[in-house]
């Protein structure tokens, strides 16, 4: 099974930025020939390329045939019931090599008012059933104790 570790980096002051740093270790990792993307679903040379001068949407589309496997990354602020948590953040991790054997992610987001906090953060696969992985994230916001400038 698949594990995941994050944690908040630096110092985190009320409205700064918060830098959550997750690394995805995927323990079925493979060997692949020179590393080369396993999967692949190229088109014929008249399709366009995906490479210079290729659209958005083509390079886009090109970039999706090399994914292996996806999975996406959602932060969620809890909160105290009754009321409802936030998601603070989502984004997608991708692999396009059955040899990688981590993926990192790093998000950003406003830091709360000083005060403990608690991140739950969600690992889930969008390419195998069954792989979702969770954890909670204790941190703490300080007192910005740096006087303003008039």
């Amino acid at each position: 099974m698949d594990e995941f570790a994050a944690k908040p980096v630096g110092r985190l002051l009320p409205g700064k930025p918060v830098y959550l740093e997750v690394e995805l270790t995927r323990k079925h990792a493979q060997d692949a020939l020179d590393g080369q993307p396993v999967l692949s679903l190229a088109t014929d040379s008249s399709a366009g390329k995906g490479g210079e001068g290729a659209s958005n949407a083509e390079r886009t589309a090109a970039a999706a045939r090399s994914v292996v496997e996806a999975y996406w990354l959602v932060v969620e602020g809890l909160k105290d019931d009754p009321e409802p948590n936030a998601m603070v953040h989502h984004q997608p991790m991708t692999v396009t090599s059955v040899a990688t054997e981590s993926v990192r992610a790093r998000t950003r987001f406003a830091a709360p008012p000083p005060g403990s906090y608690t991140l739950r953060v969600h690992v889930l696969s969008s390419s195998v059933a069954g792989i979702a992985l969770l954890k909670d994230v204790d941190f703490v916001v300080e007192e910005d104790d740096v006087p303003e400038l008039s």
